[in-house]
């Protein structure tokens, strides 16, 4: 009986097809995420607060204003909220390539010393 994930020729789950976790990879994609989530920060603190007064708008839209502030003040949190998550997640892709490579040195010095007595 074949089971999917599982090989052939007797026990153990293989990874599926396609999916690789490479350290350096995940390193570089936590970076790369960080960076223009940073990046991005810095522009989104300039949304808030609006730029324009109720003025502006006129005197046929000047009802209008207390809502478009409203507005870009929440859009304004919502960004910065989602920078901040980003770079939470940035944090979390680096922390789980480093504990990869912890455990694949782990697991090479393992079969390195398995091996050491023959």
């Amino acid at each position: 009986m074949s089971v999917p994930g599982q090989s052939a020729g007797g026990s153990g789950v293989g990874a599926p097809s396609g999916y690789t976790a490479e350290t350096g990879s995940l390193a570089r994609q936590s970076q790369a995420i960080h960076d223009a989530a940073e990046a991005a920060q810095g522009e989104v603190e300039g949304l808030a607060p609006a730029k324009v007064a109720e003025a502006d708008f006129g005197t046929e839209h000047g009802q209008w204003a207390a809502d478009f502030t409203a507005s870009i003040e929440q859009l304004g949190k919502g960004a910065g909220a989602m920078c901040t998550a980003l770079i939470s997640l940035a944090t979390s892709i680096g922390s789980a390539g480093q504990q990869y490579a912890a455990a694949e040195a782990e697991q090479s010095s393992a079969v390195a010393q398995s091996g050491s007595g023959m």
